[in-house]
């Protein structure tokens, strides 16, 4: 079989702003847990950027690695569902589109998800989103909690957990609450994590689960919502504690704090399930993906075929947007 070739695709001035340096980046095939935030603060880069530079560090010695604002004939053209239109000329080769958390996509080769329900529908297959790059673990090996974090953007995290008497009544049993807005990163003194959000529309469907993942790979313990991404990977009580209301999270947390063969036993499932979840398991998924498609000559297609279906998923499209 021929090396496969994988071609990352978005608009020219998006590139150019962004990753003007894209190229020294593949020929040094970087480590990706050292890449700016720019690869990952945004769907766009996160799922076709940073996949691609995952991939060539990696799996470099199989895969050649390119970039442009349009789709080419030889290659399996990777997009974010933003890009996916008659600009890129997505009817000349075969193409993989991430939707990430937007409607339905209509008219790829292959859509990929972030929602593990999606699998076995149509064209329609699950990968995990990437995990935070340069997560710095938990340091202590004990089952003391001293300290819960929220890590995520100050518009999604309820103002009933900033205010009000959460925080003091962690503050009693001797635990402090750290909220963290603009660092994503530092788990190292965190013993649990808390994840809540203000939406619960029904676009909480479309999110991933990358606190969950995250707070796996900062070697903490989580207590959340049950939200929909992280119930679709849930395989036990050990994964999260649920909590709908700052009452419920509170009980939670004093569980764990009293409860220390509990919260070892999160950390252990935490570990357990970081080998589907971590950055190395996803590049896995990611060149399994590619390497089956190039393998069944899925790139050789007609592009009248191509073109077709694109042309029908654009007629169509707006009668997604609601989904």
């Amino acid at each position: 079989m021929s090396k496969l070739k994988l071609h990352a695709v978005s608009r020219a001035d998006f590139i150019a702003k962004n990753y003007a340096d894209f190229q020294t980046l593949l020929d040094n095939r970087v480590n990706p847990d050292d890449i700016p935030e720019r690869f990952y603060c945004g769907g766009r880069g996160g799922w076709t950027f940073q996949t691609t530079l995952a991939l060539k560090h990696y799996y470099g010695d199989d895969i050649e690695c390119s970039f442009g604002s349009e789709c080419r004939p030889d290659a399996i053209n990777l997009m974010h569902n933003d890009d996916f239109g008659s600009r890129v000329k997505p009817w000349r080769g075969f193409t993989v589109v991430a939707r990430a958390d937007r409607p339905p996509v209509v008219g790829a080769d292959i859509v990929v998800d972030q929602n593990p329900e999606v699998d076995g529908h149509s064209n329609r297959i699950f990968v995990p989103y990437w995990p935070q790059p340069g997560v710095k673990p938990r340091v202590r090996n004990d089952e003391t909690v001293k300290t819960v974090a929220f890590f995520g953007r100050v518009d999604s995290f309820p103002q009933e957990y900033r205010e009000g008497d959460f925080k003091q009544r962690l503050a009693e049993q001797g635990i402090e609450l750290r909220i963290s807005f603009d660092n994503w990163t530092n788990y190292q003194d965190v013993d649990v994590c808390i994840s809540f959000r203000k939406s619960h529309d029904h676009k909480l469907a479309r999110k991933p689960a990358s606190k969950l993942i995250n707070n796996w790979l900062g070697k903490t313990v989580m207590v959340c919502d049950d939200e929909p991404s992280y119930r679709a990977i849930r395989e036990s009580e050990l994964d999260y504690l649920i909590a709908k209301n700052p009452d419920e999270a509170f009980d939670a947390i004093m569980r764990l704090k009293n409860s220390p063969e509990l919260y070892r036993q999160m950390r252990e499932q935490g570990e357990k399930r970081l080998q589907v979840y971590s950055r190395e398991a996803v590049a896995a998924r990611w060149f399994a993906l590619f390497e089956d498609c190039w393998r069944k000559g899925l790139h050789n297609r007609p592009t009248l075929v191509r073109a077709l279906r694109f042309g029908l998923g654009k007629a169509i499209r707006p009668l997604t947007k609601k989904f």
